[in-house]
């Protein structure tokens, strides 16, 4: 019941209606008896936002496209990890004003090593160069894994491996297109944070044909729940990972940041995935 009491909680960003995130984290306050709601709202600019958050009584939000960047220099405080990536999914109101964070390589590194466990040491192959591809990159390596990163645009490939390069030793760089049959069998995980593979009649980031026993495959899209990459990975025998469980762990690691709670990891994930195939 929603009350004077009653604290807010909301997502930033532009398309955002579409977003799952109100499913799952009303979910979880309801679940743990927490007095919260969380809301959906498309500012017109990252200051409007975070204005919005230090005169409104919001307690905390999650910021996604196109404000990720954008909020950067409007915050109090921002977590090293949020810093490195260069750019933030997750504000809480705190002691030291607005805090950033980024939870997106966390969300990714629980899926991941539920099915793979621990990831140092293991060879990656990250296809990407985007905003996801940067938080799961610095997440990884900053675990002790061993990363390839493979790009289509030049300059956010650029810029991503001399970013990570400053921090990390040994992060190797390929260009998507030209994988060889040596450089996937070299990788034990593959993932894919590129558009690739939304529908059938894309071209597929990584020949399938490569695929083995030996590969983990991670697809952090999760409209289709089986995207026609998974489906191809599978049908050669990799062990697969579906995007919705990097969602359901970037969202309960924000749950955490924001009520020093723990998050009830399998009711978000039951939430999600009726609301997944109702759509």
């Amino acid at each position: 019941m929603i009350d004077s009491a009653t604290k807010l909680y909301c997502i930033f960003g532009s398309p955002v209606r579409h977003s799952l995130s109100p499913i799952m984290q009303n979910a979880a306050f309801r679940h743990r008896g927490i007095n919260a709601v969380y809301l959906a709202f498309e500012p017109s600019s990252a200051d409007d936002a975070m204005h919005a958050m230090r005169t409104l009584p919001i307690s905390g939000a999650s910021i996604t496209i196109p404000f990720k960047t954008a909020v950067i220099p409007l915050l109090d405080h921002i977590d090293t990890l949020a810093k490195n990536i260069g750019a933030v999914n997750t504000v809480k109101t705190g002691n030291r004003g607005l805090e950033g964070f980024n939870t997106d390589g966390l969300g990714a590194l629980g899926a991941l090593e539920e099915k793979t466990g621990p990831v140092s040491g293991k060879r990656v192959l990250l296809l990407g160069t985007g905003g996801s591809s940067r938080a799961i990159a610095f997440t990884l390596c900053s675990k002790g894994a061993l990363l390839s990163v493979a790009g289509r645009n030049s300059d956010s490939h650029k810029s991503l491996m001399n970013d990570l390069t400053v921090h990390f030793d040994g992060v190797r760089s390929h260009s998507i297109g030209s994988m060889t049959s040596e450089i996937v069998a070299s990788h034990e995980i593959i993932i894919n944070t590129t558009p690739l593979g939304m529908h059938d009649s894309d071209v597929l980031p990584v020949n399938t044909d490569l695929l083995t026993t030996d590969h983990t495959v991670f697809d952090i899209v999760y409209r289709p729940h089986e995207t026609p990459l998974l489906k191809a990975a599978y049908a050669r025998g990799s062990r697969i990972v579906h995007g919705i469980e990097m969602l359901i762990r970037q969202g309960a690691a924000q749950f955490t940041l924001w009520t020093d709670s723990e998050p009830p990891v399998d009711l978000m994930r039951e939430e999600l995935m009726k609301a997944v195939y109702r759509s």
